[in-house]
């Protein structure tokens, strides 16, 4: 796969997660949200418990916001 970070595009995230789960079977759940085209949100998960879903997308909201603050520079 030859795309850099800065062009993550969700084929490109969609084919490293298949990866992940065909080759590797190292994923065990998934939650997901998406921005359609049309600019709705949508959202699913595999067979969890609510709670465990919450935590899964709270926990990727850490590491999104860890993510930017490593990219920051003061002005």
């Amino acid at each position: 796969m030859t795309e850099s970070a800065d062009s993550i595009t969700p084929s490109y995230l969609m084919e490293n997660l298949l990866t992940y789960m065909k080759e590797e079977n190292r994923i065990e759940a998934v939650v997901y949200v998406a921005r359609m085209k049309d600019g709705t949100i949508t959202s699913g998960w595999t067979d969890m418990q609510y709670t465990e879903v919450i935590g899964l997308l709270e926990v990727g909201k850490l590491q999104v916001v860890k993510e930017m603050w490593s990219e920051w520079t003061p002005q």
